[in-house]
């Protein structure tokens, strides 16, 4: 049976429902590492890039078991950026995530660091060992 909305007007008011994902929290045993804020080209193109990869990531049934934010990638984990919420939400699915604090150092980011742990050279090592995949962007 066709719900009553749809016989009234098909372009106005239409029924339709919106799937939601729900991450499943299973960690596959593999690291992502992002070193930048774009994925190749600085431009338009790369910048949505890496925002696309990351909210598909956060909607995805299975999630890399670290993220690691490196160089001028740890920029999307400090204070005002647009992607705060989502690299939380793959926190929250229990993926690690992992921001060079020597890069917060240079760019003077260390206290505005919102999402993560704050991670050593040493910490960033041993996730590489842990994992059988690592994936760099």
């Amino acid at each position: 049976m066709i719900p009553d909305k749809l016989e009234q007007n098909f372009f106005e008011d239409t029924y339709y429902e919106k799937r939601v994902w729900i991450a499943s929290a299973r960690l596959s045993n593999s690291l992502m590492m992002f070193s930048k804020t774009f994925i190749g080209e600085d431009d338009e193109m790369g910048r949505n890039a890496i925002n696309d990869i990351l909210v598909t990531l956060s909607e995805s049934e299975i999630v890399p078991k670290y993220i690691v934010f490196w160089n001028n990638a740890v920029r999307l984990c400090v204070e005002d950026s647009e992607l705060l919420s989502v690299i939380n939400r793959l926190e929250k699915y229990g993926v690690r995530i992992l921001v060079a604090g020597h890069a917060l150092d240079k760019l003077n980011l260390k206290s505005s660091l919102r999402v993560g742990k704050l991670a050593n050279h040493f910490d960033l090592i041993d996730a590489i060992n842990q994992v059988q995949k690592v994936i760099t962007f």
